[in-house]
């Protein structure tokens, strides 16, 4: 039934798109610089994506831009609400409020978050200030507009900006008035959300802004073990803004942003390897005795979906274990009878110290720029983050509790605790408007990073494991100019260097495993060139380099001779068209095609603490990308609107070798010669064709969808002469995700819509509205992950000797919230 959904709604949608010719979001604002219209004509959005207040329309580069309006319309509340209405833009909330992937066109990273170091490829701003930190956290009612920039943008914006941008423009605080707004929400599973927003001017030329946010949700998943509710979340914020206009030729805004996150365990289940169907071989529970299983198969082949949420965060409420398929409660492993075994599979405590997310953050920033009357224009902007976090969760995502004496940690249990304080600079002077402009600029960023392994009786400060510091220094800088009145031609140039430096410390007994350091440097340009075919068409083209940072594998990499991995490269090529159509129709549509080089990908290494096997980054291979964006905003009467958007991203590896490609073809055999790309064949073994390959050339990337799509109407009344009625629908849709890039376990496709209905007059509006309407239930992400306990010498292994001993592959993956209702009051004063 789900299926058939997912293919009408995407069938209605790219008819919708047909119909509309597709293109591009537009509506209105750049906080006090509005373009007005009739209430015919569709409203054109002011941006500053190249660091500039332009139109949205005479950009030449493909921008999702949202509105404060637009925001509101769509109860847009975090960087997931945005991805789902922003063409190229994926983002899958998998991992509650820590780990975050954003991914661009196809360009996805699946250690992004994860490792010192590696990064997803696309960056955050605030205000176009560089911003390292979480983006789930940030307080919407302070936003004034959102935009997505798509396409490699390291020559303008700089580091892990290789596939694109995005950046959050806050409001500033009005200096002629006082005004407020209070927004107060509530809905099912124990959520509610209050919002504060007043400014106030303080004198002639200054002006002060206050945002104030309260959020909590109460989850909505039942944990198997403790029989407890699992999944919530909570949130403060407060954001000061101070505003100067000392003379009209200067502004000067220091921001101030407190906030503080609190989330109970996260959302995982696990699928057992018992549950794997696919390509037959020695890695897998067959082999392992204790698992008392016939199941040779290494991997699993189709759709991942939701299992038995069973964790151990707390001690068991029925005081008897819950029993994982393929490790049987019973079974030989147990009560310490077999010698190859040590400790319990199944402890009935808790498995964790620390359970959860938490977060106290900091951030501050002071930006300003001066126009001298000769109309040379110096911006700065300084700022600084202080992130003191916490995160912990039950590694195995399972009942399986596999400790080796009371007390003590879970194998595989992640808690840990991070002290990160970051720093950047950055200053550019810009020549007057004329046909040839010109502007130039330094950056200096730096993030010093200390890591504590969480321990029972030590889980809130831990045991230091791990140094690591970062600094990236640029010079940067554009030319531009205007060949007549229709051709225009712009080149922008980075030349950036960054340095990274990790020590690592044993946790047992504080001697020093490791110490590195790397510096990294890269030239990125990106011309860009339009043509005003006509007063409301305009055509560009792009040609971009872009780069995503190199880094440090740590004391895993160095015991497997991979200390460092390159930096990952994109050469990139766009055209695209933006136009208006009858002063209603706003389209924006592009093809894009990206060649990568040096591609960052995962290979299994020895964890050194454990014995077991964790993933490094490495090159292995190349690709490209090749792909459509549309984008369409609509003004069909005075009462009714809509906006559609589609998006293609056709991922290809062209070149890459995969250890555990091997695996999966060859029956098992050690992948023991890389250099040749080979290893031992078992394929006999299982009757298999032969032929074996590390070869992953023609797969899709991972965690990418190859199509989304989308659309939004709202249809708006008059029910008084100062009371209005609206109700509006939307729907997006994404389609499958590989979980890795053997393309065989995939995150099906989603379709996700909303509603709200309500009635608004000029000082207060009254909203309902349902999220996920049609619940579905698809999962949200799922990861290739480790069958506890079966591990080389702790459980016993009877494949020959020149099979790959790895621990059987099972994967843990993530819900999806249901349907939710509730109800939203707003006042403004």
């Amino acid at each position: 039934m789900q299926v058939k959904i997912n293919k009408l709604y995407l069938a209605v949608i790219t008819g919708c798109l047909g119909l509309t010719n597709t293109a591009l979001y537009a509506q209105e604002e750049l906080t006090a610089k509005e373009v007005t219209a009739t209430e015919q004509e569709i409203e054109v959005i002011q941006v500053t994506t190249r660091r500039r207040v332009e139109s949205l329309n005479k950009v030449p580069v493909m921008v999702s831009a949202f509105n404060s309006e637009m925001l509101e319309q769509q109860g847009i509340q975090s960087i997931d609400d945005i991805a789902r209405f922003a063409p190229g833009l994926s983002f899958s909330n998998g991992f509650g409020r820590t780990v975050e992937r954003p991914v661009i066109r196809g360009m996805s990273n699946i250690l992004a978050g994860v490792q010192f170091g590696v990064e997803s490829g696309a960056a955050y701003f605030i205000d176009g200030v560089y911003y390292a930190g979480s983006s789930q956290n940030i307080d919407m009612s302070d936003i004034a507009r959102v935009e997505v920039i798509k396409g490699p943008q390291s020559a303008l914006y700089g580091r892990n900006s290789y596939s694109g941008a995005i950046n959050f423009i806050t409001k500033g605080p009005d200096r002629h008035e006082f005004t407020g707004r209070v927004k107060a929400s509530a809905a099912q599973h124990n959520e509610h959300n209050v919002q504060l927003y007043m400014s106030t001017p303080l004198t002639d030329t200054v002006a002060a802004s206050l945002a104030v946010r309260d959020f909590s949700y109460g989850g909505e998943w039942t944990n198997q073990v403790t029989n407890e509710t699992i999944g919530d979340q909570s949130s403060r914020s407060y954001t000061l803004v101070v505003n100067a206009e000392p003379t009209d030729a200067m502004n000067i805004r220091w921001r101030l942003q407190k906030a503080k996150d609190d989330d109970g365990t996260r959302a995982f289940f696990l699928q057992s390897a018992e549950m794997n169907n696919c390509a037959p071989g020695y890695r897998s529970l067959a082999y392992w005795p204790g698992s008392n299983s016939t199941n040779n198969n290494q991997y699993f082949c189709g759709e991942i979906k939701p299992g038995q949420i069973a964790l151990n965060d707390g001690p068991s409420a029925s005081g008897q274990p819950i029993e994982v398929p393929g490790v049987p409660i019973n079974g030989p492993l147990q009560g310490g009878t077999s010698s190859a075994f040590f400790g319990n599979v199944y402890d009935l405590n808790a498995g964790t110290p620390f359970s959860g997310v938490w977060r106290d953050q900091l951030i501050t920033s002071v930006a300003g720029d001066y126009l001298f009357e000769s109309g040379y224009q110096i911006d700065a902007a300084i700022s600084y983050r202080d992130d003191s976090y916490r995160a912990g969760s039950d590694g195995d995502h399972s009942s399986l509790n596999y400790t080796f004496a009371p007390g003590t940690k879970a194998l595989l249990t992640d808690a840990s605790r991070k002290e990160t304080q970051d720093k950047s600079v950055e200053i550019q002077l810009r020549s007057p408007m004329a046909d040839f402009e010109w502007m130039i600029g330094g950056f200096f960023y730096q993030q010093d990073e200390k890591v504590y392994e969480l321990f029972f009786g030590n889980a809130r400060e831990g045991i230091h494991t791990d140094t690591s510091d970062l600094t990236n220094k640029a010079i940067f800088g554009s030319v531009e100019y205007k060949f007549s009145d229709k051709l225009t031609a712009s080149l922008e140039m980075r030349w950036s260097e960054e340095e990274k430096n990790l020590t690592q410390w044993d946790a047992a007994t504080g001697v020093q495993k490791y110490q590195d350091s790397g510096t990294w440097d890269n030239f990125t340009p990106r011309l860009a060139v339009n043509y005003q075919w006509s007063d409301k068409t305009m055509l560009f083209g792009v040609l971009a380099q872009g780069v995503k940072p190199g880094g440090l594998n740590g004391a895993a990499g160095s015991a497997e001779g991979m200390p460092t991995y390159k930096q990952e490269d994109t050469d990139s090529f766009e055209v695209g068209i933006k136009t208006v159509l009858n002063k209603k129709v706003n389209l924006a549509a592009s093809f894009f095609y990206n060649q990568i080089n040096n591609m960052q990908m995962t290979t299994s290494a020895v964890n050194p603490n454990t014995a077991t096997t964790l993933s490094i980054a490495t090159n292995q291979g190349e690709g490209r990308v090749m792909g459509v964006e549309l984008d369409a905003a609509v003004n069909f009467s005075e009462r009714l609107i809509g906006r559609f958007s589609y998006a293609l991203a056709d991922t290809e590896f062209t070149k890459s070798c995969d250890d555990f490609m091997w695996t999966l073809t060859s029956g098992g055999g050690a992948f023991n010669d890389p250099a040749n790309e080979t290893g031992v064949d078992k394929t006999a073994d299982f009757g298999l064709p032969g032929n074996p390959t590390c070869s992953v050339s023609g797969k899709e990337f991972p965690l990418t969808s190859k199509h989304q799509a989308s659309m939004f109407f709202e249809y708006h009344n008059q029910v008084s002469s100062n009371i209005e009625g609206f109700v509006n629908f939307d729907t997006s849709y994404e389609s499958k995700k590989y979980v890795q890039l053997y393309n065989l376990a995939y995150v099906p496709a989603a379709t996700i819509s909303s509603a709200r209905i309500g009635i608004r007059a000029e000082e207060w509006s009254l909203t309902a509205y349902a999220r996920n309407l049609f619940d579905e239930d698809s999962v949200v992400m799922a990861t290739r992950w480790l069958q506890t306990p079966y591990f080389a010498g702790l459980s016993a292994n009877s494949s020959p000797t020149d099979a790959d001993k790895g621990p059987p592959r099972a994967f843990f993956g993530s819900p999806r919230r249901g349907r939710q209702v509730g109800v939203e009051f707003t006042y403004n004063f």
